[in-house]
């Protein structure tokens, strides 16, 4: 009980009074869409998804089209585990776009795979290349290389710990702030792999300000010579980006979303 007791002060304390409504959000029903790809090749998403049909949470989709595509050249889904939005990327690009669907975990790579491979038309599935770098040493090989990033970095996913007894036994206010410090790591090796002139974008499922406006604070305070950060049109507005919470948006979320441009 430690665990929930713990979880529980430390985003009452974020969140207030809304606290108790986003809590029971939370806990309840997901709003998610069906993605599949028709016999043109092209993306469709789907309400009420029949059996079979890649499901993703409509904020997530949301956050993926976020990103500015380029008619030509090379885009990074960093953190690309499950697949989902390495799907939409797909979707949404010319034929002259490759893919780079890039996952550290060996396991949760293999299972990418097999997503890629279920629900990607076979002239789609060969613009992607599917990686296993720790995105956050990348940069050290691959600086200004990608024309557009995707950066859906690993969070506190506080929707799972809220559902998963275990997972809220063990929790502790060290998670968020250890998991900030991965996703510097990680947001700042992706600045420094894309192009001048291209687009980033940061993304999370957290719902604690450390691992979202805060982390974003640290790139202005280092990098904001050389970004702009540009306003994304839905959500709730935050310092830095946008966050959509399940408590107002029908279920769908949490999803915070930050665009980043890199200055030419």
């Amino acid at each position: 009980m430690a665990g929930f007791r713990d979880f529980d002060a430390f985003y009452k304390t974020l969140y207030g009074d809304r606290w108790e409504s986003l809590r029971r959000a939370l806990l309840g029903h997901n709003d998610a869409v069906g993605l599949r790809f028709n016999m043109k090749h092209e993306i469709e998403f789907l309400e009420n998804p029949p059996e079979g049909v890649y499901r993703m949470d409509r904020a997530s989709v949301q956050a993926a089209k976020a990103l500015h595509l380029p008619s030509e050249g090379t885009v990074l889904d960093a953190c690309a585990a499950p697949g989902g939005k390495t799907l939409v990327l797909a979707g949404g690009s010319g034929p002259q776009v490759h893919i780079e669907a890039n996952e550290l975990s060996a396991e949760r790579r293999r299972r990418m795979r097999e997503v890629l491979k279920a629900h990607l038309p076979e002239a789609i599935r060969s613009r992607i290349r599917v990686t296993g770098y720790d995105a956050a040493r990348l940069c050290r090989i691959r600086k200004d290389w990608y024309d557009a990033i995707l950066l859906d970095a690993p969070c506190s996913s506080e929707r799972h710990v809220l559902n998963s007894p275990h997972a809220l036994s063990e929790w502790t206010g060290a998670r968020t702030r250890q998991l900030a410090v991965r996703q510097w790591s990680l947001l700042s090796s992706c600045f420094l792999m894309l192009k001048p002139g291209g687009c980033l974008v940061y993304s999370t499922c957290s719902i604690s300000r450390l691992e979202n406006d805060g982390v974003m604070q640290r790139l202005v305070e280092k990098y904001g010579d050389r970004c702009n950060i540009v306003n994304g049109e839905w959500g709730e507005r935050t310092a830095y980006g946008a966050i959509v919470l399940p408590d107002t948006s029908s279920g769908a979320g949490p999803l915070y979303v930050a665009h980043i441009h890199k200055k030419a």
